[in-house]
């Protein structure tokens, strides 16, 4: 078609529009374009955003450990586990001058009349934490047979649950009837006997042999 014809402005203005149209829809598509590219960009930041609230948990963990390791007292033990339950019964070797548990036994039971020793050295209980440490009232009893007399029979009992066996044992004895009569004084005779003079071997003997005497208290 020829420009100087009568017809170029209306072709010339088609085309124009036609352009013009395909400029407005190349803007929409950049439009949408870059609604795309932004709401791509922001899951981007949101990603980022967990990934850096990861890395500080992961910090933050890191430095909990290493706190906790500069905090942690760790002992490694070799023959301690055994040289420290063998000062119970050898005192000497950490340098004490005393007697070990077998030797405390034989004091006590020796420092009883000798009426009640054959009893006693048939009737030894142990109590207590260090009583649930492996092999320890075989090495009682074992300890304590050397040291007794031979025409006594030795017996050394562990109970099932030695770190509370003393209290259970105290808790039923104040049960049977007459303790408070015959195993307790109350404060106004303590007094009043402080004040005669008698001394805590006066005030408690007479009681404790009475109990005896009376079979109230029997060792098992």
């Amino acid at each position: 078609t020829d420009d100087s014809g009568p017809n170029t402005p209306k072709n010339h203005k088609f085309k124009k529009g036609k352009k013009n149209g395909k400029h407005k829809n190349d803007k929409q598509v950049n439009e949408e374009g870059s609604m795309d590219d932004s709401g791509n960009e922001s899951e981007e930041e949101s990603d980022q955003q967990r990934l850096r609230r990861l890395k500080a948990m992961r910090e933050a963990e890191r430095k909990r450990r290493e706190q906790e390791s500069l905090e942690r007292q760790a002992l490694a033990m070799s023959v301690e586990r055994f040289a420290i339950p063998e000062v119970l019964f050898r005192p000497s070797d950490i340098g004490l001058n005393c007697g070990g548990i077998a030797e405390a036994i034989v004091e006590s039971i020796e420092a009883c009349d000798a009426m009640f020793r054959a009893a006693m050295y048939h009737n030894v209980l142990l109590v207590g934490g260090n009583a649930k440490i492996p092999g320890f009232r075989d090495r009682v009893e074992t300890e304590l047979r050397k040291l007794a007399p031979t025409n006594y029979e030795v017996r050394v009992y562990l109970p099932d649950n030695p770190v509370s066996y003393a209290w259970e044992g105290a808790k039923y004895f104040s049960k049977q009837p007459g303790f408070q009569e015959r195993y307790s004084v109350d404060r106004l005779s303590w007094t009043a006997m402080k004040k005669m003079g008698k001394s805590q071997e006066e005030i408690w003997g007479k009681k404790i042999y009475n109990s005896i005497n009376n079979k109230l208290y029997n060792p098992c």
